[in-house]
C-alpha cells in the first residue's frame, strides 16, 4: 500500500532565489519543512523542539524562479523505534495547465527526543498516526 502525499502550496518568494534569479538551493530544504509542519498539522500531531532532524538529502532535478507555484508533497517513507523518514518532492506547477515538473526530492529523518535532547520511543500519538497514514 501506497504511504498517504499530503500536498501543500505555496509561491517561490523574491528572497528565496540567489543573483541568477532562481531558488537557492539551501531553500528547498525550508520548502521540505513546509510541507513537513503542514502534514503535521493536518493529521493532529505536535511539531516542536524535540523533533530534531538527524539526517536530510535533497536532490536537485530542475530550477524554480521568482513567484513560480510550487506543490510540495510529503510522505511517510519509514518509522522506528526513535525515529521516521519523511519523504518529499516539490513541483513546479505553471498555471497554464502544462505537464507539472519535479524540481527537488529528498527526505528527512526525524528523532524523537526528551527534555534532556535523549532519544526516546516514538509515542504512542505518532505510532497511531503514522499508521492510519498507510
Amino acid at each position: 500500500m501506497q504511504a498517504r502525499v499530503f500536498e501543500t502550496h505555496t509561491r517561490v518568494r523574491y528572497a528565496e532565489t540567489d543573483a541568477t534569479g532562481i531558488v537557492y538551493y539551501a531553500n528547498y530544504l525550508v520548502y521540505f519543512e513546509l510541507g513537513r509542519v503542514d502534514m503535521f498539522r493536518q493529521v493532529g500531531l505536535p511539531y516542536d523542539r524535540r523533533l530534531p532532524i538527524a539526517e536530510s538529502h535533497c536532490r536537485y532535478l530542475a530550477s524554480a524562479a521568482f513567484d513560480d507555484p510550487l506543490r510540495i508533497e510529503t510522505f511517510l517513507e519509514e518509522m522506528r523505534h526513535r525515529s521516521f523518514r519523511l519523504g518529499s518532492r516539490i513541483f513546479l506547477e505553471p498555471e497554464d495547465g502544462a505537464r507539472s515538473t519535479l524540481v527537488a526530492e529528498g527526505w528527512v529523518v526525524m528523532v524523537t527526543v526528551d527534555q534532556d535532547n535523549r532519544p526516546i520511543s516514538l509515542p504512542p500519538s505518532f505510532r497511531n498516526a503514522f499508521a492510519a497514514m498507510g
